[in-house]
């Protein structure tokens, strides 16, 4: 890549008018976290085939309204592109069952770590099926992708862009930067900022070894297992992967070098995905390994932030066996996806109102239908055509809001 300027993100519609092949365009629009913007979308290949890595959970306890608002969005995000757009979405989803968070509470309650983070696996694809969530087409474990972890971290140490120490090994930034690579392409305010969100991103186990990295902004690739912790060997000893590693591991290992959508909540924009990013393109020698990146907003509770703390911590468990699946997809279109959203009960019950009344409405309509099929006079009326023209607004409407 010698000689050639780092970009924020490149067009793959540039690259696809190239080939001059026909390329597969719905006029859809999607706004990218790449560049703050919306922007046409177009598959890598210009064609209906879209692939699709979508951050899973951390299983270590029930999952909450703020999961509920992410997974049902990029549900509804799919069934549009589709349903809709006539897309071939192959969509992955992991599950991150191996984390400081995961270790820490699984000691606490006396459990081994792999049995507790399959129990509350197990709890979060109940809450998704409860929320009429589809299954992606590929669920990954970290666990069961060690051996690649520790491929994927040999390569990246091997052009230069990571170190060892101690028994851990660390993504070295700076290298990466003379490297002809931009750093923290989401959030490029912030990579020289946000020490807690850095520090928070590395583990609570991980917190002293804060000394043994070159720059404060290195994160780890393979941690060092202490006593009480799980291991795996490696060429460094003892240890377990990074958070962050896990998620390009497996993507790369289901789709290969290049990807067209990236998505999660958008807390995890820094460090968790502008380390993803750095990492892919370091261990790929690339400039881009993803085309488009979305991200869900936030989710308050009565304007504030959900907080165990503050009492306001709401599972969907609280709410599911009160409201249908329905009422909270209706709920959560009502706000812009990725934008900010504040959850009241009210709001939900409210759509769960709206839910019924459009349930009945096509319950009486099939009556009627079936009671009048061919019975009445067939010609249009003066009703019937502006029935008809009302349908026929309502229909670009939603075209135009959907793309």
């Amino acid at each position: 890549m010698e000689g050639k300027e780092p970009k924020r993100w490149i067009n793959p519609m540039d690259e696809l008018k190239k080939s001059k092949k026909p390329i597969y365009r719905t006029g859809l629009k999607v706004n990218n976290s790449l560049t703050n913007s919306k922007v046409e979308f177009v598959s890598k290949d210009g064609t209906p085939k879209v692939t699709w890595y979508m951050c899973g959970p951390t299983v270590y306890d029930s999952a909450h309204l703020g999961h509920a608002r992410t997974y049902l969005t990029f549900d509804i995000i799919r069934r549009i592109l589709t349903s809709y757009f006539g897309y071939d979405v192959n969509l992955c989803m992991n599950i991150t069952d191996i984390d400081d968070k995961i270790i820490k509470r699984s000691n606490e309650q006396g459990i081994e770590f792999s049995k507790f983070a399959k129990m509350w696996e197990d709890d979060f694809f109940k809450d998704m099926r409860s929320l009429n969530i589809m299954y992606p087409n590929y669920i990954t474990r970290v666990s069961e992708y060690i051996p690649e972890i520790i491929d994927f971290v040999k390569v990246i140490m091997d052009k230069g862009y990571a170190y060892e120490k101690n028994g851990s090994v660390y993504f070295d930034i700076e290298a990466y930067k003379k490297g002809n690579h931009m750093y923290a392409k989401l959030v490029p305010q912030d990579k020289n900022q946000n020490i807690e969100e850095l520090e928070e991103a590395e583990g609570a186990l991980s917190k002293d070894n804060v000394s043994e990295k070159k720059n404060k902004g290195d994160f780890a690739l393979w941690k060092k297992s202490k006593e009480n912790e799980p291991f795996w060997e490696s060429p460094w000893g003892q240890g377990r992967p990074g958070w962050h590693i896990e998620c390009s591991v497996m993507s790369s290992s289901i789709f290969g070098q290049k990807l067209d959508i990236h998505s999660g909540g958008i807390d995890l924009r820094f460090p968790h995905h502008d380390n993803e990013i750095a990492q892919t393109e370091a261990h790929d020698d690339s400039q881009q390994w993803i085309n488009y990146f979305l991200h869900t907003g936030h989710l308050k509770i009565e304007g504030l932030k959900m907080s165990k703390s503050l009492k306001n911590f709401k599972k969907i468990t609280d709410f599911i066996n009160v409201y249908p699946p329905n009422a909270f997809r209706l709920y959560f279109c009502s706000s812009k996806w990725d934008l900010e959203m504040d959850f009241t009960e009210n709001g939900l019950a409210e759509a769960n109102t709206n839910d019924r009344y459009i349930s009945e409405f096509f319950q009486n309509l099939k009556v009627l239908l079936r009671e009048n099929d061919l019975k009445r006079d067939l010609k249009f009326s003066e009703l019937d055509n502006k029935l008809n023209d009302t349908l026929i607004a309502a229909k670009n409407t939603v075209h135009s809001a959907f793309c």
